[in-house]
């Protein structure tokens, strides 16, 4: 056999395991890049809503935090589009797994009240791993409290992950994640809640 087209199969067979292994990072990243986008849409939402709720807490008649359970729980009355006072709950059911993803972390956050200025109370599930709040009797965020009368903020802190798992460089399969925490400071807090 002659040795320059032995030489010539064995540099040719290298390129291509060299190429198959470029193509199939090339899909990995762009799966990874892709449930990263969708995941950090999902968070973008859930952060647009419960911003929103929030900071209406004591805006309109009889507006007031009805109960505050830390860390998975808050029940409050707030005018939030602009239509009257509505009741709105916020309940993580950490005990809840979703079954539409194959993410075994994946849990229910539950939202509860109006989704729009035309009134009426709708459910809204999200799948989140993990979502708490902490209120805050000042509104820098430094004296925890869990009297609802007394709250003046608001952190809320949530966790996703990508519902389905990506293989990673060592062959082990993870989900991606996004975190989201911020302190909300309702404006009409400050001046103490209307009970």
């Amino acid at each position: 056999m002659n040795f320059g087209i032995t030489t010539s199969f064995i540099v040719g067979g290298l390129l291509l395991l060299a190429m198959l292994h470029l193509n199939s990072q090339v899909l990995q990243n762009s799966a990874e890049i892709t449930l990263n986008a969708k995941d950090k849409s999902e968070v973008e939402t859930i952060r647009q809503i419960i911003t929103q709720d929030i900071k209406r807490i004591g805006f309109g008649n009889n507006s007031s935090i009805a109960t505050f359970n830390p860390p998975h729980f808050i029940n409050f009355r707030a005018d939030v589009y602009g239509q009257g006072t509505s009741q709105i709950i916020w309940h993580f059911q950490e005990n809840v797994q979703v079954n539409k993803t194959t993410n075994p972390d994946d849990r229910i956050l539950k939202r509860n009240g109006p989704i729009d200025s035309s009134g009426g109370s709708k459910p809204t599930n999200f799948h989140v791993v993990d979502f708490s709040m902490t209120g805050y009797s000042d509104a820098q965020g430094t004296n925890i409290t869990t009297d609802r009368n007394e709250i003046r903020s608001i952190r809320v802190k949530i966790v996703t992950e990508s519902p389905e798992p990506l293989n990673g460089a060592n062959g082990q399969n993870y989900y991606p994640r996004t975190v989201w925490e911020k302190l909300i400071v309702p404006t009409n807090l400050q001046f103490g809640n209307s009970n």
